[in-house]
């Protein structure tokens, strides 16, 4: 993980998302996918998303890409403000489909969470990787081909020349997610979505992942937001983490104070979930299911929107919805007990 001291100071953040409000319109409703969402991340920085399913973690990154066009979704509030090598401000949400297709895919990237359905089964694998190489940077078939398979072999996979003409289905799951990786990695994107890239994955190719994404975010000075449920590879590869809850935020700081000293029990129960966690003492903890199931998205609870699975609820919590409140430096959480149940 890279520490504090070692991310050049920024004096604007890369990507900025502002009270972000993305909307399904649905005939039995709406959902309020992302309800007031403020997030930011800087060059060479790296920001967690983690939360359960559902929470509106994918729908906030697909957002940020413009992905959700031929949906029911629509942005109803907020801006999301990205900040190109040149300096340059640009509103995300002010920008045609043709602009913003130009930014797609070459200054902002997108790992997917299955490489089988996102990679098309009909072209060859090097036809992919070269694709933004060709459609982004002008290059010519032979050329694009020969940088293809060193984005390959950066990506650790052996014997590039020969795997570039291998098909999806004839990679293992593991390669698939390499693939991925080089096609979003083509152009030298400013800023990377990681949409849950290790989650079909056996625990020795997820490390092996978290690794290669951990350098490559390094060498390249990305600015990365990492989308997970897991907490456990939130702490080995983020500087910062927010924790989504019923498509808020409801948590967020840097990681190693967020996941030592929780403010939200909601972030701690995720905390809870994790097998053979340990106390501050060294003592095994037992693992501790959360109660209940994520609140209706068409019909969200009054108050904060945890209450009813928090045991340190009181009826307060359900009258009144609880803004982000400072508890130190840069860490916020969204709870009006906080400081009663702090550890």
């Amino acid at each position: 993980m890279l520490q504090p001291d070692t991310i050049a100071p920024s004096a604007k953040p890369v990507l900025s998302v502002t009270d972000l409000k993305t909307h399904f319109f649905t005939d039995t409703g709406v959902i309020r996918a992302v309800n007031g969402v403020t997030l930011s991340v800087n060059e060479g920085e790296t920001l967690a998303i983690v939360g359960e399913s559902g929470s509106g973690k994918s729908v906030t990154g697909l957002t940020v890409m413009r992905l959700l066009g031929r949906t029911t979704a629509k942005v109803v509030g907020g801006s999301i403000h990205f900040r190109d090598r040149n300096d340059q401000d640009t509103d995300l949400l002010a920008l045609s489909e043709k602009a913003m297709s130009r930014i797609r895919g070459h200054d902002i990237a997108m790992i997917f969470q299955d490489p089988m359905s996102s990679l098309n089964p009909v072209f060859t694998v090097g036809d992919q990787v070269a694709e933004p190489l060709r459609v982004h940077k002008g290059l010519g078939t032979r050329e694009a081909r020969l940088q293809a398979i060193e984005l390959l072999r950066q990506v650790g996979i052996s014997g590039p020349e020969k795997r570039i003409d291998a098909y999806p289905h004839e990679l293992s799951g593991g390669m698939r997610q390499r693939i991925m990786i080089a096609v979003a990695l083509a152009c030298d994107p400013r800023l990377l979505i990681a949409d849950e890239p290790t989650t079909a994955l056996d625990v020795t190719i997820q490390a092996q992942i978290i690794d290669l994404l951990r350098k490559l975010q390094q060498e390249r000075r990305m600015a990365m937001i990492f989308v997970t449920h897991d907490l456990k590879l939130v702490k080995q590869i983020a500087d910062r983490v927010a924790v989504m809850y019923a498509s808020q935020v409801v948590e967020e700081g840097p990681v190693d104070e967020v996941l030592s000293n929780p403010r939200h029990p909601y972030t701690r129960a995720l905390l809870d979930c994790i097998p053979s966690r340990r106390d501050g003492d060294g003592n095994r903890r037992s693992l501790k299911p959360i109660p209940g199931t994520m609140p209706n998205p068409l019909s969200p609870p009054a108050g904060c929107r945890f209450h009813a699975r928090c045991a340190h609820a009181q009826p307060n919590c359900a009258a009144v919805e609880p803004e982000l409140a400072v508890v130190e430096g840069k860490h916020v959480t969204r709870c009006i007990r906080w400081q009663e149940i702090a550890l």
